[in-house]
């Protein structure tokens, strides 16, 4: 005979508020990007190009990069009829203007070539050469400017479709020369655009469940209720996430009911099985987010018969629960308790100022789910006494397979103090 001895005092529980805890999702941003382009023609010209809009499917857009490549090329020309020297600064250019359908300005490019030349006297021939005169053939300049959007807001939307955008592109001849008071000037411009817009977004990824632990099995027992929370969520921050479930077993209930919506989504599944559900149930919950992105979380319930006989003292009675005939380790069994491992009575400790009072308890399982060779599972005989002050003693007796039992005593907010018997099933 296996014998324990351990005494509890009158003692106080502090309970915390379980906060269902979130999933703390990184932002996941990805950037595509398209081009089109302007081939190189006679400035001064109003040209367009055509670029993608954002397929929304994608995710959310969260900024447009803008990017205007200019090309410049031609031939500038300076011939200077002053009476004496003279320096030319010339400016060879072009102004490149990406604009909105609406022709509100994007974004401007100007690519420059610099020139800073000597000139004698007028050399008395306008021929853009000699002294006073020169050519500069085959300019070629470059630039590229950007700019990212929002502001303004209005782009996100503007951006955001089907189908293509439509953006005018202007270019226009800017090419000037300075320096000498009596100055002939002549300037072939040719200019080409590049346009490239990046979108940024957030990636639409599919919504996740934070509980229960898919594909996990979770414990249950005949007549005691089970609950456990269905969440899922989205890291898309706009994304709304529809919550459903497929076949429910009889009598279970969602709060909220499904469908439901939010981000993060949740409702509470109960469900108190009976003695025609023993054996494992599986559940399946589907999360669908607002762009048809989908995720799917399937668990187990595995249903057994667990008691919690309380009797007298030691003895060998028995009686039947179902179809099952249950042994014990009692000489009577005077109430019976369908527990689970978290789920089980709290018995009032009595007030006694003099005497004592005694009882046996004893948790016993038939699972041959959980243990198909070793279905029939017991724990030791817990012989509890209750002492004057709130001094309540256990002692373990007898044998056991498989399931140990313990005591606890806890006082609760009205300071009224309970008794309880924890247990731990070896394998679970």
């Amino acid at each position: 005979m296996i014998r324990t001895m351990f005494t509890l005092r009158n003692s106080i529980s502090m309970f915390g508020a379980l906060a269902l805890g979130g999933v703390a999702f990184a932002q996941t941003t990805a950037t595509q990007c398209f081009t089109d382009s302007v081939p190189l023609q006679s400035t001064n010209y109003m040209s367009t190009v055509s670029i993608p809009k954002f397929n929304p499917a994608l995710g959310t857009l969260q900024t447009i990069r803008f990017t205007l490549s200019g090309n410049v090329q031609g031939t500038a020309r300076a011939e200077s009829l002053d009476a004496s020297p003279t320096i030319v600064n010339t400016t060879f250019s072009a102004n490149l203007t990406l604009t909105r359908p609406d022709l509100t300005v994007i974004v401007v490019t100007i690519p420059i070539a610099n020139f800073n030349d000597s000139f004698s006297a007028f050399d008395g021939v306008i021929d853009f050469a000699g002294t006073s005169g020169i050519t500069h053939p085959g300019i070629n300049a470059n630039d590229s400017d950007f700019v990212i959007s929002p502001p303004p807001l209005s782009d996100l939307v503007l951006f955001t479709g089907a189908g293509n955008i439509v953006l005018p592109v202007s270019a226009v001849g800017s090419s000037i020369a300075s320096g000498s008071g009596n100055l002939i000037t002549q300037f072939t411009t040719e200019a080409s655009a590049t346009v490239e817009v990046c979108y940024t977004y957030e990636v639409n990824t599919p919504p996740v469940f934070t509980e229960p632990t898919c594909g996990s099995t979770y414990m249950a027992s005949a007549g005691v209720p089970f609950s456990i929370n269905i969440c899922a969520a989205d890291s898309n921050t706009n994304a709304v996430v529809t919550l459903s479930s497929g076949a429910l077993p009889p009598g279970a209930t969602m709060t909220p009911a499904l469908p439901t919506d939010g981000n993060p989504v949740c409702s509470t599944f109960t469900w108190t099985p009976g003695l025609a559900d023993i054996g494992t149930t599986t559940i399946c919950f589907t999360a669908v987010d607002n762009n048809n992105r989908t995720a799917s979380c399937c668990f187990n319930i595995q249903v057994a018969e667990c008691y919690q006989f309380l009797g007298r003292g030691a003895g060998n009675a028995g009686l039947t629960i179902g179809n099952y005939f249950w042994q014990s380790q009692l000489s009577s069994i005077r109430n019976t308790y369908a527990v689970t491992m978290t789920d089980r009575p709290n018995l009032r400790v009595p007030l006694l100022t003099t005497g004592s009072l005694s009882f046996s308890m004893q948790t016993l399982m038939y699972n041959p789910e959980a243990f198909p060779t070793n279905a029939d599972q017991w724990s030791n005989r817990l012989r509890v006494t209750v002492l004057p002050g709130g001094l309540v003693q256990g002692q373990l007796l007898g044998n056991l397979n498989g399931i140990h039992q313990s005591l606890a005593t806890f006082t609760d907010a009205n300071g009224d103090l309970f008794m309880t018997f924890p247990f731990t099933i070896d394998g679970m």
